[in-house]
């Protein structure tokens, strides 16, 4: 009968200087290097705050509610990883204030082969989700004439990257849904916003001619350089990438100019700014768009018609656990061997298998 018997192998450390726990040796490294990393940038970011600063126009905003009429879309897209094929599903939904009403389209599913490599997968799924939640908010515009303003929880400000991401068909999806909202919005009289919660991108830096000086994000740069309740002016995001990169192919293709601010609506260090993407035909609404955005972000620093539609649409890893139980069941009960609904190794856990 063969033995096994478990041994610490450490070549690195002799006995005296052993840390024979692992994740006291994870602490004690991610100390030193994110206490080193922030030491070494931190004099950077106060320099770059206070220039910025000093050469952004800067606006206060009021905590007020100008429209009566109003609401959130937002998108949810999650993975079903099984060790034969891989099933997404993407869904959006449109909350409105302050009826507390829903309105959405029937969610998509589709599936992949292991031999598509993972990070390709995941750039599909962002495409098409963002392309479901601009069509949502287009057909719940067709049908709700009384809406005043729609929030919609993703971008109209894209950055080059988007021209790579997922397949021909998919963009092209992606900028006729965009195009129809803003279309239909500037028809209709319904003033539209995208909310980017968590904005990675530098059109600031860019358009300031700092993006040389940080390798640093936008939002956050504005986080030291904002104060709770302050906003920047507007700029557009199209004529910064072409600044830096040359040429905008996404945003070329977008019907209407599409312009930006970033704006603080929480005094947490821990909530960054968001930025708020506006096309041209409603820059004459800016400060009451950001006035209703700042007086209805109650929680997270996120305006209310947001999170509402997030909290419904949320599609999580909970969730489908609790479908992929009922899909064992009715395939218990067919012919088929069981075996056919094995997730993928490593996935098991939180599926529930």
């Amino acid at each position: 009968m063969l033995k096994f018997q478990e041994r610490v192998v450490d070549e690195e450390y002799d006995l005296e200087t052993r840390v024979p726990n692992l994740y006291l040796s994870i602490r004690n490294l991610l100390l030193e290097e994110v206490y080193s990393d922030v030491n070494e940038c931190s004099p950077l970011v106060m320099e770059l705050s206070k220039k910025m600063r000093k050469s952004l126009d800067i606006y206060e905003m009021q905590k007020r509610e100008p429209y009566t009429r109003v609401s959130g879309a937002d998108a949810g897209s999650q993975i079903l990883p099984l060790a034969f094929r891989k099933y997404a599903v993407i869904s959006a939904l449109v909350y409105s204030l302050p009826t507390g009403s829903r309105y959405f389209l029937k969610p998509e599913a589709f599936s992949f082969p292991h031999k598509v490599a993972g990070h390709r997968i995941q750039s599909i799924v962002n495409v098409r989700r963002e392309a479901k939640l601009y069509e949502t908010a287009c057909r719940f515009i067709e049908k709700n004439v009384e809406v005043e303003l729609i929030l919609v929880d993703g971008p109209l400000a894209f950055s080059n990257w988007w021209s790579t991401a997922g397949k021909e068909e998919d963009k092209q999806r992606l900028v006729y849904a965009v195009n129809r909202l803003l279309n239909l919005c500037m028809e209709r009289g319904t003033s539209v916003a995208g909310i980017v919660k968590r904005p990675s991108a530098r059109y600031l830096l860019y358009e300031m001619g700092l993006q040389g000086e940080t390798d640093l994000s936008d939002s956050f740069l504005m986080l030291h350089t904002l104060r709770s309740g302050e906003r920047t002016g507007v700029f557009s995001p199209r004529s910064a990438i072409r600044k830096a990169q040359r040429s905008a192919p996404f945003m070329d293709a977008i019907d209407s100019p599409v312009y930006s601010f970033y704006c603080r609506f929480s005094k947490e260090w821990s909530i960054p700014p968001l930025r708020i993407d506006l096309p041209a035909f409603v820059l004459g609404e800016v400060e009451e768009i950001a006035d209703f955005c700042y007086g209805s972000s109650y929680r997270k620093g996120i305006p209310m018609p947001i999170i509402r539609a997030d909290e419904e649409v949320r599609i999580s890893k909970r969730f489908i656990s609790e479908v992929y139980h009922d899909i064992l069941g009715k395939v218990i009960k067919s012919r088929w061997a069981i075996t056919n609904l094995a997730p993928m190794w490593g996935e098991g856990a939180w599926m529930g298998a």
